[in-house]
């Protein structure tokens, strides 16, 4: 009897230990640990980490993970200096365990059999933003403007950067509903180091040679046609220019070359602009090699607006150093950059905004037209330096004057067009600014020299025409001539529709009118690569002869504005750009 009872008792306890066993391999609750994987036990949550976006399989079924297991991610590796990573490609297990991959609070879910996923390189991600003034900015499936449209992002979106090209020029991003491309990044707000982001594309259109000027320059109109005849009015002088800014705009570097020593080489139908321009202004100098008054060394829009700070005795009592310059100059062109230093020494937007509408107030009641011109990059205050930019182009917008994008012009170049102390632009190393050859316009200068001495060339050619200088017919390019209108179709208004524009408040037959703030531009064709033909000012009356038709996110109206005609935008969602006039007027 005692054996039996012993017996039974062994084997109850035989059962016990059995059943704290575990046979099955299968079994989710029970995570497989490698020995080179070491565990911490501790009694907090699992961590979340937000994953890289990627095209992931369609999650199904996850596994288990206790709380009190840790999982230390690995290390990722490094991509190779300037050397675009390639995707690569991972395969996916059926029993997926924890391991080194970091576990989010909502664990990937894996289909019961092996899936194949492309990842996107590993990089840093970060968040950016698209500025308050760049609403229907472009997302492209390839960085580069051949890249094919994604769709349009509102101002203020924010972006998580995923990768970028070597010279940061284009960023891809991530959108918060899981859709990636590329953007351009003049027109975000960037305040990270994109030196962490990984490399991850080459731009469709990189390896183009830089266009340092008229492909920068817009907004010439009627409107400066207008100033330069009340320049002229004024005693102002056609062939002279000014140069207003700071050490930017001082430095030998600047047009100076142009003075001798200088090769024109493809650009040699600039050498009429050249000899145009070269004055003599009303000092009896050269224009290119003068010394202006109105530039110097560290100068803010402020210091350019302050009596008595001209650096010369040709100035009265209480002139500011514009005013100074515009009246013994008699210019009939002002180049105009000015910001990097209020940028630096950290000038409110509002008195930037302020300051540089006084410049054009001044310019324009001198009757010298003021070509705005954006500062280069600034990377220790990029985000600054970008509104700053920002506001130069609404202010061009606003007043109808030319913009000179002179950040834009250089941004692609090696080390953005900036010298080593990533304020400046760079300069040749054998100190000529003025070879217009593939060697040299690899630096901001030699791309500043050729921008201006091109943009003098298109104010002469469309605005100073008459002025006794005429350019040559045979020198290219060619005088643009007025590209003709293309045609409205019949559209059906039951069915129209036009994604991120604002609502049709127009109609055929009827007047429009802008909105009150900035003009309209006006283009041979409905979208924003058709040719400019001109401009309708802010409140500016015209007639709806066509429309509407939908491209690139706006609703484009043919018009005809006191002869002009061509097609105009109607706005975005957020912001209407023109308005209907009530039959019989206000």
């Amino acid at each position: 009897m005692i054996f039996r009872r012993c017996t039974v008792l062994l084997l109850l306890i035989l059962m016990g230990m059995l059943a704290g066993c575990d046979f099955n391999s299968n079994n989710r609750d029970a995570p497989t640990l490698q020995p080179s994987q070491p565990v911490v036990f501790v009694n907090t949550p699992v961590p979340t980490l937000t994953p890289i976006p990627a095209d992931t399989a369609t999650p199904t079924d996850p596994p288990a993970v206790p709380a009190s297991l840790t999982p230390i991610p690995a290390a990722p590796t490094q991509p190779a200096a300037n050397t675009p990573p390639a995707a690569y490609t991972s395969t996916v297990p059926t029993s997926a365990g924890p391991t080194s991959v970091p576990v989010t609070s909502a664990p990937p879910q894996v289909a019961p059999t092996e899936v194949t996923t492309t990842y996107a390189p590993p990089t840093a991600a970060s968040m950016v933003q698209v500025c308050e003034t760049c609403g229907q900015l472009r997302l492209r499936q390839a960085p580069g403007s051949g890249g094919q449209v994604v769709t349009y992002l509102a101002a203020n979106t924010s972006l998580n950067v995923i990768g970028r090209t070597a010279d940061g020029a284009w960023l891809q991003v991530a959108l918060s509903d899981g859709r990636n491309g590329w953007v351009d990044r003049q027109y975000l707000v960037v305040e990270i180091d994109l030196s962490a982001v990984s490399v991850t594309g080459v731009s469709e259109d990189s390896a183009a040679p830089p266009d340092a000027g008229s492909a920068y320059l817009s907004g010439i109109s009627l409107h400066a046609r207008a100033i330069y005849l009340d320049g002229q009015s004024k005693g102002n002088r056609a062939g002279a220019f000014a140069k207003v800014g700071d050490s930017i705009t001082y430095s030998p570097a600047f047009l100076y070359p142009l003075v001798s020593g200088y090769n024109l080489g493809d650009y040699g139908y600039l050498a009429s602009a050249l000899s145009f321009f070269a004055g003599p202004n009303g000092r009896g100098e050269n224009c290119f090699g003068a010394s202006s008054i109105a530039a110097y060394p560290a100068w803010t829009t402020t210091d350019l607006l302050t009596p008595g700070a001209a650096k010369t005795g040709h100035c009265g009592a209480g002139e500011t150093p514009i005013e100074c310059e515009y009246r013994t100059g008699k210019p009939s062109v002002a180049l105009i950059m000015l910001g990097t230093n209020d940028v630096a020494q950290g000038m409110s937007q509002e008195t930037f905004r302020a300051n540089l509408q006084r410049i054009v107030d001044i310019s324009i009641g001198r009757g010298v037209i003021p070509v705005l011109s954006t500062i280069p990059p600034f990377p220790a205050v990029e985000g600054s330096a970008r509104a700053f930019n920002d506001i130069i182009r609404d202010t061009a917008r606003a007043n109808d004057v030319p913009l000179w994008d002179f950040y834009r012009a250089i941004n692609s170049l090696p080390n953005r067009g900036l010298s080593a102390d990533a304020v400046h632009p760079s300069e040749a190393p054998d100190n000529r600014d003025a070879a217009f050859d593939e060697e040299h316009l690899q630096y901001g200068f030699t791309v500043r020299n050729l921008g201006a001495l091109r943009v003098l060339d298109e104010l002469w050619r469309q605005v100073l025409y008459d002025s006794g200088g005429a350019p040559p017919p045979a020198s290219p390019p060619a005088p643009r001539a007025t590209p003709t209108t293309v045609e409205a179709e019949p559209v059906d208004l039951a069915t129209y529709t036009c994604p991120g524009a604002s609502p049709l408040m127009l109609a055929v037959g009827g007047q429009g009118r802008v909105t009150p703030g900035v003009p309209n531009k006006v283009r041979h064709a409905p979208t924003l690569s058709g040719i400019q033909v001109g401009t309708i000012p802010a409140e500016g009356v015209f007639s709806v002869t066509g429309g509407p038709t939908c491209a690139d996110g706006l609703s484009w109206w043919q018009i005809d504005y006191h002869g002009l005609t061509g097609w105009t935008a109607g706005g975005t969602a957020d912001d209407a750009w023109v308005e209907p006039v009530p039959e019989g007027g206000d």
